[in-house]
């Protein structure tokens, strides 16, 4: 079998499974730490847990120097005036060019983060590994092929729509430079080239965290389903358990519940804050996708129409991004209230057996005391942050569309006379 295949066929881990996405966040410069194993010590209890550590090493370092002078060179170079020369309001320049500062700067952050919280993340990575330790124990094992092949098909899908965004603004503007005779601004093209590379970063980590949420959504889900097998479901006669086993898997279940819980929230303090910053992201573009189809109908000029390409399609992938993001973070939660659920149908059909009802009650106190919730600490990802996501576009479209008709030279309404204005100058 050819090494390729080898590796894809004997992914038997969750440090395995994350290789994907942390090879794609090291190359954007954003892990900058090597996450190597060590040989275990014979002998020692759970010293298969413990051969993981983290190195910063030359190449890691390299790496991270170069993207953060990429990320901050908004702050030295010249061309940010641009944003000032725009036709277009005060308010609307600063507001674009502090999105522009803000993306940087929230890429710089993020790598330093994961730098400074190296221990952090090979905890969370042990935790996650002595769960399914313990899943294999009660011989249900972890499909970390299909985990890992989820996180490889989410990067390739995220890479392959920016692909197609760029090729499609490539054609946007090619199309107003031949139509609307607008003449190339090499400080302009700077511009654009920082917020592809901006750009780039931010979907790559925002898909890296959405493949790691996917990961712990599969492991509840084995959980809630070894806990119907085990408690709820009649067992045939060839797999009737003692007592003495029923109680050691209800410890292992509030072992694996306990380690899972600690780990999201591990994973969610490392690497939140590319989607909270995203959120912001898609509401920008949403708003900016509302007001251009909406001047459609009032004017359909070729400027116009390609506002409306370029704002549409990138609100599109960023929709997308979130569906998926709260899409898990609400079925991590869902599932933390089913486990709750099962464990006291559990308590009602064990009510002749003392001892295991005693210790499923304190399972069931330890599920109020852990959930699995994706929290940045100001809000949680699930259903709510969609319609709040959905309340603040409509306010602020309803806002700028107002600020549009009453502010001369505004937003889309500046654009639109400069390039009137520069085509009837145009010899």
């Amino acid at each position: 079998m050819s090494p390729p295949l080898k590796y894809w066929f004997n992914i038997g881990s969750f440090f395995e499974t994350m290789q994907p996405n942390m090879r794609a966040l090291r190359a954007f410069g954003l892990f900058p730490i090597s996450v190597v194993r060590t040989t275990a010590v014979p002998g020692r209890e759970g010293a298969r847990f413990k051969t993981l550590k983290s190195e910063v090493k030359f190449m890691d370092v390299v790496i991270f120097t170069v993207w953060q002078t990429v990320f901050l060179q908004m702050l030295y170079a010249s061309w940010p005036k641009v944003f000032f020369e725009m036709p277009v309001s005060r308010i609307m320049a600063m507001v674009t060019m502090l999105l522009y500062l803000l993306g940087g700067l929230n890429c710089s952050v993020s790598a330093t983060l994961v730098l400074v919280h190296r221990k952090k993340f090979i905890r969370m990575i042990r935790l996650v590994e002595e769960a399914d330790h313990i899943f294999y124990r009660c011989l249900e094992g972890i499909q970390h092929s299909k985990i890992h092949f989820a996180c490889v098909a989410f990067l390739f899908g995220a890479f392959l729509c920016q692909g197609l965004l760029f090729v499609n603004e490539v054609f946007v503007g090619q199309l107003l430079v031949n139509t609307t005779s607008v003449p190339r601004n090499s400080s302009m093209e700077v511009a654009f080239f920082y917020y592809y590379t901006v750009r780039t970063v931010h979907v790559t980590s925002v898909t890296a965290f959405i493949g790691g949420l996917y990961s712990f959504r599969e492991r509840l889900l084995t959980l809630n389903k070894q806990l119907r097998f085990h408690f709820l479901e009649i067992p045939s006669a060839d797999r009737v358990a003692t007592l003495d086993e029923m109680m050691s898997r209800i410890q292992g279940f509030t072992e694996i519940y306990s380690n899972l819980c600690d780990a999201i929230r591990l994973y969610c303090s490392i690497f939140v804050l590319q989607p909270v910053i995203f959120c912001a992201s898609l509401i920008v573009s949403a708003v900016f996708a509302t007001l251009s189809i909406g001047h459609i109908f009032t004017s359909s000029v070729p400027l116009i129409l390609a506002m409306v390409m370029v704002y549409t399609t990138i609100t599109l992938l960023y929709s997308t991004l979130f569906f998926l993001l709260v899409k898990l973070g609400n079925d991590l939660k869902s599932e933390g209230r089913q486990t709750a659920v099962l464990v006291h149908k559990a308590i009602n059909q064990s009510s002749k057996t003392p001892a295991l009802v005693e210790r499923l009650v304190l399972f069931s106190h330890h599920l109020q005391h852990q959930r699995p919730i994706v929290s940045c600490g100001l809000f949680c990802f699930d259903w709510t942050l969609a319609l709040s996501i959905i309340s603040a576009i409509a306010t602020y479209s309803v806002i700028l569309i107002q600020f549009e008709l009453g502010v001369p030279r505004f937003f889309i309404s500046g654009i639109l006379q400069h390039s009137a204005e520069v085509v009837a100058n145009s010899p």
